[in-house]
């Protein structure tokens, strides 16, 4: 089984904006944000729908210095 070492707190992970340069916050999983019933879904139901292959996690990423979002995509590791 794969899993997202970000998810898991297994690392830590520092994107910079490319709009500001200034460091962006990591959010959660972005299937968390379909609607307010995804979250407590499970990943391999989420999983089948966010385009992503099965090894890759994506994260909603914000600047709070400029406001810019964007999504990290974090290669999952075999647990």
């Amino acid at each position: 089984m794969n899993i997202c070492p970000l998810c898991n707190g297994l690392m830590e992970y520092t994107k910079y904006c490319p709009r500001c340069g200034e460091k962006m916050e990591i959010y959660d999983r972005v299937e968390n944000y379909y609607d307010d019933y995804s979250p407590y879904l499970s990943y391999e139901l989420t999983d089948l729908n966010d385009g992503d292959p099965s090894n890759i996690c994506s994260h909603v990423c914000y600047c709070k210095n400029c406001g810019n979002q964007g999504i990290v995509s974090i290669k999952n590791i075999r647990e």
